[in-house]
């Protein structure tokens, strides 16, 4: 499989003989290749009473195999020019390093190493439960990141989705190594992921490479589906903060729907720039807020369109009401045509400006191949772009901005009962 010609990117992609997809996107002009591991397998995957697994394995990927320690490996990548990382979100988890091409052997045997014979060592793991521990604190912590949180709990329940992917301080305690072992065994194998590599990479010298990788099959895991909420609304008292930091959201489709395109730019209409609706009102004209926003997050089966921004506690009861008489204005007057192509230039122009990062390559390419099951062309994606309407995206509005439909989060210094008055 091929898209390209000389002289702009090409995408190659080739299964492997143990099923593992490989998709190379060659940029030209580039020194350097940005390889990444991605599997099906996040937050959402974790099981009940080991909330936090996937982000652990993801911490403990580079802390040593049978044959190399933790110090080795870094040692190796660094001496070869290289950086190694990864991440972990709600529905999946990426091993990454990016290096110079010329180091590409070296490194992408190194990875092959790392990840299909990772130690799990007890002693390493005992540290970095502490190192997770302190993101944890620190995470609760940050009243933004906070309120992002509680957002998920009422959206999604204590269901897959509406858990924290680093977990929690009471989940990670009893995980060991065995556990590891196990979820990794289970969940990161060749029909549960894709390699893909950007930049100066050479398809055929990489497909070579990890010809004998990938070879085991998952086990038996079933991920379950997302759930609703069972509390439209949640609040977490904190006396020791001055502001109000509120989220609301409304439930949309999934990633699969081709819909998203529509949603980005009402998205971006809404509280995406300088320019959307909430800034212009909140920050500028009112001057109630530093800082307002909106956003959207789409997963295998559902998705949420947000809002959020915080707020000194005096000012909350004005800023609330503000913020649903711009919602129900937009729900009532829709967005203007000069709204529309402003949005949608800003949208695709994000895009492509994302273009020039390889690490969003990679990401985008995985993303796709993993809930679409498909190589997803920046072409075909700016095309789609191109192929969203006015009527579209007020049709979206229409569906979408119902204010019985939301859901909602607050941290601050206002208790909770005080707290519900004023916002509702």
């Amino acid at each position: 499989m091929k898209w390209g010609e000389t002289g702009i990117p090409e995408i190659h992609a080739t299964r492997l003989p143990g099923g593992m997809f490989v998709i190379t996107e060659k940029l030209p002009h580039f020194h350097s290749v940005t390889l990444g591991f991605a599997y099906r397998v996040g937050a959402r995957d974790d099981p009940p009473g080991r909330e936090g697994i996937a982000h652990l394995i993801e911490h403990m990927i580079f802390k040593g195999t049978g044959e190399l320690d933790a110090k080795k490996i870094n040692i190796i990548a660094e001496s070869h020019g290289a950086e190694l990382n990864g991440f972990t979100d709600k529905e999946g988890t990426c091993f990454y390093a990016r290096f110079p091409r010329d180091q590409s052997r070296v490194i992408v045997r190194l990875m092959r190493q790392i990840l299909a014979l990772p130690a799990f060592a007890e002693p390493e793991l005992i540290k970095e439960k502490e190192v997770v521990r302190e993101e944890i604190r620190a995470g609760e912590e940050d009243p933004e990141s906070c309120a992002l949180n509680l957002l998920f709990t009422a959206l999604f329940g204590v269901g897959p989705l509406g858990r924290p992917a680093i977990g929690t301080l009471d989940s990670i305690d009893p995980i060991s190594g065995r556990d590891l072992s196990e979820f990794y065994r289970t969940n990161y194998c060749a029909d549960n992921g894709v390699v893909v590599a950007v930049g100066a990479v050479d398809h055929t010298e990489l497909v070579a490479l990890l010809s004998e990788f990938g070879n085991q099959k998952c086990g038996q895991s079933v991920r379950l589906p997302s759930l609703p909420g069972q509390r439209n609304f949640l609040v977490r008292h904190r006396p020791d903060i001055s502001q109000v930091h509120l989220c609301l959201a409304v439930p949309v489709f999934s990633y699969a729907d081709p819909r998203r395109y529509a949603l980005s730019v009402l998205n971006t209409a809404l509280g995406g720039g300088v320019s959307s609706r909430l800034f212009q009102r909140l920050r500028e004209e009112e001057g109630l807020v530093y800082s307002v926003g909106s956003f959207i997050e789409l997963y295998q089966d559902t998705g949420l369109l947000a809002v959020y921004f915080s707020v000194e506690q005096q000012k909350l009861a004005r800023c609330v009401g503000v913020l649903k008489d711009e919602l129900h204005r937009l729900r009532t007057e829709k967005i203007t045509r000069e709204e529309f192509e402003r949005a949608l230039v800003m949208t695709r122009s994000a895009v492509l400006l994302g273009m020039e990062s390889p690490i969003n390559r990679m990401f985008r390419l995985s993303r796709a191949y993993l809930i679409l099951g498909r190589v997803q062309t920046w072409e075909e994606i700016i095309d789609a772009y191109n192929q969203v309407t006015w009527e579209q995206v007020n049709n979206l509005i229409e569906e979408l901005i119902i204010e019985e439909r939301f859901y909602g989060s607050a941290v601050g210094p206002i208790p909770e009962a005080e707290m519900k008055k004023i916002i509702f």
